[in-house]
């Protein structure tokens, strides 16, 4: 009686045994024949049981079917979740294949794979979908990390569409991969200090800040960050001793001096402020940001000039002229810093507005008619 129990269990084993295989031979099947509605029916059903599970095949099988479905349009619209499960599936099955014997297949699918998620992250952001290219450099990023190579453009994509999409946690975890590996520094420092500002945690912000600053002394973006932490805290002593400290120590560092007379601008103090931009554009004459800095500083000068000439009695038209003529002069200083600005980005508009602003109060009225067509064009 106990050995015909033990037969009727070992049946039963069996039968349990056995019992994915047909679904796993119809998903087969199904995949070959390109009917991958059942495909993926028969492969989901043939998981349920853990022997199936326990195959590297059966897992390869999943990544091969959710593989052609993502090739194809007429379906992949309808398996949203398919480039993960598909990636999911060969990792899984590459972990089974102790010896290796499916290797180089899985590597190549898995290199098409990479392909299609790269081609859908580039078309998503296009259309502004940026949580969903961000998933899609996610994708791209863990097939390169499988086979041990670092990724660098896929972990700062997906971090900075995280960052658009709102996913802010997300994108520091990668911002904070790419300054550990040296990838797109030091704006990545920039990026979490303005997440880590946003969520309130100033001290954390401050602790990148100090990180990023050592790392990059000369970097203007970060330099500004620090000088704009101490003038946001109205600690204005703060911020220009450490300008003057770092002028001090690091005399022809031109970033220093530019952000130092953004500093002296923000405090009022116009004598500073263009001696800082001059010694800027002397140590680097075409340094952009300086230039572009100190030609706006000329323009706004010759404005207020001309606010107090308008203020003159009408009586005294020889003071009235002589007041002009210094403002012309200032027109004039600003055209020639922003011309050298605008020869080195030419298709900003930014410097092509204000480049056309100088042409128009310095009476250079030919070279404002030809910006101002040019600018028109590009619009």
């Amino acid at each position: 009686m106990i050995k015909q129990l033990a037969f009727v269990l070992l049946l039963g084993s069996m039968s349990t045994l056995s019992f994915a295989q047909p679904d796993v031979t119809s998903a087969y099947n199904a995949n070959k024949q390109g009917d991958y509605d059942a495909a993926v029916r028969y492969i989901e059903s043939a998981l349920n049981d853990p022997k199936a599970t326990a195959k590297e095949k059966v897992w390869r099988y999943r990544g091969n079917i959710y593989l052609n479905i993502l090739k194809d349009p007429k379906f992949s619209v309808n398996y949203p979740n398919a480039l993960t499960l598909c990636k999911e599936s060969y990792f899984k099955g590459m972990e089974m294949d102790e010896h290796g014997d499916y290797k180089v297949e899985v590597q190549t699918s898995l290199a098409e794979l990479q392909t299609i998620s790269l081609e859908g992250a580039s078309f998503a952001y296009t259309a502004g979908n940026f949580c969903a290219a961000a998933d899609q450099f996610v994708v791209a990023r863990d097939i390169s990390s499988k086979f041990s190579i670092v990724d660098s453009a896929a972990i700062f994509n997906s971090a900075f569409c995280f960052d658009k999409c709102g996913k802010k946690d997300m994108a520091l975890e990668g911002y904070r991969t790419c300054s550990q590996i040296g990838y797109n520094v030091p704006d990545v420092y920039t990026y979490m200090i303005d997440i880590l500002n946003d969520q309130g945690k100033t001290a954390d912000a401050d602790i990148v800040l100090k990180e990023a600053r050592g790392k990059y002394p000369k970097d203007a973006g970060l330099l500004r960050l620090e000088v704009n932490h101490y003038l946001n805290d109205n600690k204005f002593t703060e911020a220009e001793a450490l300008l003057v400290a770092l002028t001090d120590t690091d005399p022809s560092n031109e970033t220093v001096w530019f952000v130092l007379g953004v500093t002296y601008q923000k405090l009022g103090n116009k004598i500073k402020e263009e001696s800082s931009y001059k010694k800027s554009v002397e140590l680097k004459p075409d340094y952009y940001d300086a230039l572009f800095n100190l030609g706006a500083f000329y323009f706004n000068e010759g404005l207020d000039l001309e606010t107090s000439c308008s203020e003159i009695p009408r009586d005294e038209r020889q003071k009235f002229d002589d007041c002009m003529a210094k403002s012309m002069v200032l027109f004039t200083k600003s055209v020639q810093h922003l011309e050298i600005a605008y020869n080195l980005r030419k298709d900003e508009m930014e410097i092509m507005q204000a480049l056309k602003d100088a042409y128009y109060k310095a009476d250079r009225n030919d070279d404002f008619l030809k910006l101002k067509a040019l600018i028109e064009a590009k619009k």
